[in-house]
């Protein structure tokens, strides 16, 4: 029913003249007249709802228009989903709307997306499957994903599924990087905790690096630097990505000596008594040095980003070409390194509680007999 039909019905129903509706609304009677007669298809929205409070119904009923309520309903459905970092998605992956939010953080302008398949755009390959089962399920069970974002980065999240309908979902998207973060430095705490000696360091920084990869991180290998000083040694562990062979290494050199013939060495041993970040570019001098420690001729990362903690450096090396975010990385590193250093604080205090029950029961000489 239009909206002048639908205005005449409900004041008539109510045994009101147009005069008697325009004194009780506030709306001129021409105005009342002109719509009731179809004059005016669409009037303004204060004198739409003067005519509904007169009338004592909603302005959607009085408007009783199909074409319209869907589209306030729509409206609606958006500025929820604008305020709840969400999208809206049919039960076939199709999207409906994307909040530019969202959007932003993927790296998308939100009409790039309309229309789309959205899980396969904007999830990873190993999401794909449990996002779409999810969505063509209507399950609202909360459960975590990777998005993808325009470089090819990934993003965890926490999704909600909401149904509007039959085959509509509001899906609300939560970042979880940082409590995924705090969960897998938790795990290398306790896989520290079960380590009893330094060169078993390497169980930890392989850990580590699967922590990273279940986060989406995108790395060639993660590197540990412990530096001793007082002992005047440079122990080095590094675990590579499962693209690279999922293999695990480890080196010990002598630190006064390798300063002097490793020029990132020494760079990265000052940036470490800086307390500082070191992110750059992995040039042919940091390549050389990587041969001559682990005898890895292979190794080519594009990025480096190294972060400091108490006894030496945690970095990673990022691939040539691939999506770098160093900072948000770096923070991610920062997380890791706080639970490293714990480890090796520990690993530490075991290793001099070792050496010095060791000189305590070393064998007395024998008396000298006369």
């Amino acid at each position: 029913m239009s909206l002048g039909r639908n205005l005449k019905e409900l004041r008539q129903k109510q045994s009101l003249n147009q005069k008697d509706l325009s004194d009780r609304s506030g709306v001129s009677q021409a105005t009342i007249s002109r719509i009731e007669t179809g004059r005016v298809l669409q009037p303004g929205s204060s004198a739409l709802k003067s005519l509904a409070d007169a009338l004592g119904v909603s302005t959607d009923s009085l408007m009783d228009n199909k074409e319209h309520l869907a589209q306030v309903n729509q409206d609606r459905l958006h500025r929820i989903a604008e305020t709840l970092n969400a999208f809206v998605i049919r039960e076939n992956g199709s999207l409906l709307f994307v909040s530019q939010t969202l959007a932003d953080l993927l790296g998308y302008r939100g009409e790039e997306l309309l229309a789309k398949d959205g899980i396969e755009l904007m999830f990873a390959p190993q999401s794909r499957p449990t996002t779409r089962q999810m969505v063509a399920s209507g399950s609202s069970n909360a459960y975590e994903a990777l998005m993808v974002r325009s470089d090819d980065s990934f993003l965890p999240v926490e999704i909600t599924n909401v149904n509007i309908s039959k085959k509509v979902r509001l899906a609300i998207a939560r970042d979880i990087t940082a409590h995924c973060c705090q969960q897998g430095a938790f795990h290398v705490l306790q896989a520290g905790c079960e380590t009893e000696k330094v060169r078993d360091l390497s169980k930890v920084v392989r850990i580590l690096g699967d922590e990273l990869e279940a986060m989406g991180v995108q790395f060639e290998a993660v590197d540990l630097q412990v530096i001793d000083e007082p002992r005047n040694l440079l122990a080095c562990y590094r675990a590579y990505s499962e693209a690279r062979g999922y293999r695990s290494s480890q080196s010990a050199i002598t630190l006064q000596e390798s300063l002097g013939r490793f020029a990132p060495l020494r760079r990265l041993v000052s940036y470490w008594h800086r307390r500082k970040v070191w992110v750059r570019e992995a040039d042919e001098t940091f390549l050389q040095m990587t041969r001559e420690i682990f005898s890895d001729s292979i190794y080519r990362p594009g990025l480096l980003i190294d972060v400091p903690f108490a006894q030496g450096m945690l970095g990673l090396g990022l691939p040539m070409g691939g999506p770098r975010h160093s900072e948000q990385l770096a923070t991610i590193l920062g997380e890791f390194a706080r639970s490293i250093s714990l480890v090796v604080k520990r690993l530490f205090e075991l290793q001099s509680l070792r050496e010095k029950l060791d000189s305590t029961h070393q064998p007395l000489l024998p008396q000298q007999q006369n």
